[in-house]
């Protein structure tokens, strides 16, 4: 539980996990830790202040403050004896929607011997080794939509954002629509963490206006922005 609530206090959370675990929690310990986030609230601030008065310091020209920087001291606020959640920066909000996308594509019970290139490459993805399953795919000369797609998230794995979004496209402009809404979804994640919001707002309109897994997600994520 106190691993669970450092977690949530660090903005760690899933949206889904933030919620199950405010609905765990008893009206007391709801204001325990409003408080405590308040406490922390002030002391992002204080931080922020000093920062900004160092920037004054070296530098005595008119200096326009980032408001995605600003946004890291907005205030946490208990409202109904409900913990509201703080999203500090664009990046915490990927953080807090991107999951590990599973493999359903291709099992790998069988041996590492009996595994063609498609084969190890989905067996290092199940098995948290995304460089590999990367090679794996890149040996291959007819990819597929769903390898496109493993390659992408393994890219995001090793941080490779923009080699992620190009596997993305493929996949969300190709025919294979079991894909498509999850590249698109994706697509929109990294570029939230780039900055991009305007590219991923009408993304995120047409994934909450569909059926997909991702459409109340989407239209959740879109009132974020």
């Amino acid at each position: 539980m106190d691993e669970l609530r450092n977690k949530y206090i660090q903005g760690k959370l899933s949206e889904s996990e933030r919620q199950a675990f405010e609905q765990n929690l008893t009206s007391e310990e709801k204001e325990e830790l409003a408080y405590e986030l308040g406490v922390r609230d002030e002391i992002v601030r204080k931080e922020l202040r000093k920062k900004i008065a160092g920037f004054e310091e070296g530098n005595k020209r008119k200096r326009m403050i980032n408001p995605t920087f600003i946004s890291i001291a907005a205030s946490i606020f208990l409202v109904a004896s409900s913990v509201f959640y703080f999203t500090e920066v664009d990046e915490s909000l990927f953080d807090q929607y991107y999951d590990l996308y599973p493999n359903y594509e291709l099992t790998t019970t069988r041996s590492e011997e009996d595994l063609s290139n498609r084969g190890m490459a989905y067996a290092a993805y199940d098995a948290g080794d995304y460089e590999v399953a990367i090679e794996e795919f890149n040996k291959l000369d007819d990819l597929v939509a769903p390898d496109y797609f493993f390659r992408g998230v393994s890219y995001i794995q090793i941080k490779n954002l923009d080699a992620a979004l190009a596997d993305f496209n493929r996949v969300a402009e190709g025919e294979d629509v079991n894909y498509i809404d999850a590249a698109l979804w994706y697509s929109a994640l990294i570029h939230i963490k780039q900055g991009n919001k305007e590219t991923a707002i009408p993304i995120l309109q047409k994934l909450s206006k569909g059926r997909s897994e991702f459409a109340l997600t989407s239209g959740e994520l879109l009132a974020k922005l």
